[in-house]
């Protein structure tokens, strides 16, 4: 059998940047964004990618252009430098203006470390070695839906089992549309039948908040030393939430927290922690923050009929006809109609 195929679905909205700032956050500067407040019609981010507005009826073959020139045929790593990804020319892609869509291979794996190559018959002498700025990459395969009449667009990565590259494209497309002026918010898309499936009967039995702001203004007076370590939570319980009526929701994570806070005046969306704890439909418990949900929810495995005969690689035509399938299910669920042209 070997390695299986995995598909990771997300949602994703964009919201106009206004103000770039840098935090000072658990002492790690990091970057803010202040964007506006509601999410933009895609329209509004296509008429970024040229100085004349782009017609309906090229604009995906320009957006896969520009995001794949961005790479300028290098690979580009993540925050920690320990994996990186490339998109080329010369591997297969393609675009559909009518349906919102662009696809592709990518090129990704680890780097960062230096290696050792060894053949699985001799391990003690090595054969070669890999460098550690060099990257030992696999191909995956990508797709997304952007269409000019929503303000909700799709992500599809495809990995394989233990290995893959999703969070890495996830965050080299988020970087593409802040260059652009407009900050990505994600969120992870379920299909309906993976619902039905692995989440009919289960539900959120408790939210807890871990406030990390402290009153400056009343410094803590350390009498009890563990007070000075002790975090203050707010714990909403003695409900339930059925998980399929929460994952369905395209933007859930936000819609929780707006939820909060409207309930937390003290809630700080920036540094608290949401923990949601979740009861599956044996009973089995499980818990996982906000921004992890995705630890929780089920893998889309692909069946084995979409790899070529005697390799793990998919057949790269065969899946991108199965994800459209699959994204046209999606475009139902969420009750997607294109405006008339």
């Amino acid at each position: 059998m070997g390695y299986t195929l995995k598909l990771d679905i997300y949602y994703f909205t964009l919201k106009k940047i206004k103000e770039e700032t840098t935090r000072r956050i658990r002492g790690e500067e990091r970057v803010a964004y202040l964007t506006e407040k509601d999410e933009c019609i895609l329209k509004d981010f296509v008429n970024t990618l040229s100085i004349e507005e782009i017609d309906e009826a090229n604009y995906m073959k320009v957006f896969l252009e520009d995001f794949i020139n961005g790479f300028n045929s290098s690979f580009k790593p993540n925050k920690n430098n320990t994996q990186a990804m490339s998109v080329t020319t010369d591997q297969f892609k393609g675009y559909d203006s009518n349906d919102y869509t662009v696809w592709g291979i990518f090129k990704g794996g680890a780097t960062g470390i230096e290696y050792d190559i060894y053949q699985s018959s001799n391990a003690t002498i090595p054969t070669s070695k890999v460098a550690g700025d060099s990257v030992t990459s696999l191909y995956y395969f990508y797709k997304i839906w952007m269409p000019i009449d929503s303000n909700v667009g799709i992500l599809m990565v495809q990995s394989y089992t233990n290995t893959g590259c999703t969070t890495l494209f996830k965050e080299q497309l988020s970087s593409y549309f802040i260059a652009k002026g407009y900050k990505a918010e994600w969120s992870k898309c379920i299909p309906d039948e993976y619902i039905d499936r692995f989440l009919k009967d289960g539900y959120i039995s408790e939210i807890q908040v871990v406030h990390r702001n402290r009153d400056t203004n009343r410094p803590l007076n350390p009498v009890f030393n563990p007070f000075t370590h002790a975090k203050r939570r707010s714990i909403f319980s003695r409900f339930k939430i059925p998980f399929k009526d929460f994952i369905s929701v395209v933007n859930y994570k936000n819609v929780l927290k707006s939820q909060i806070k409207a309930i937390d005046t003290d809630y700080d969306e920036t540094q608290d922690k949401v923990k949601l704890f979740y009861v599956d439909s044996e009973g089995k418990r499980a818990n996982a923050t906000l921004a992890n949900i995705d630890s929780i929810l089920p893998t889309i495995t692909l069946d084995d009929s979409l790899k070529e005969d005697n390799s793990q690689l998919p057949k790269w035509d065969d899946l991108h006809q199965y994800t459209k399938g699959m994204l046209n299910d999606i475009k139902r669920q969420i009750s997607y109609t294109p405006k008339l042209r």
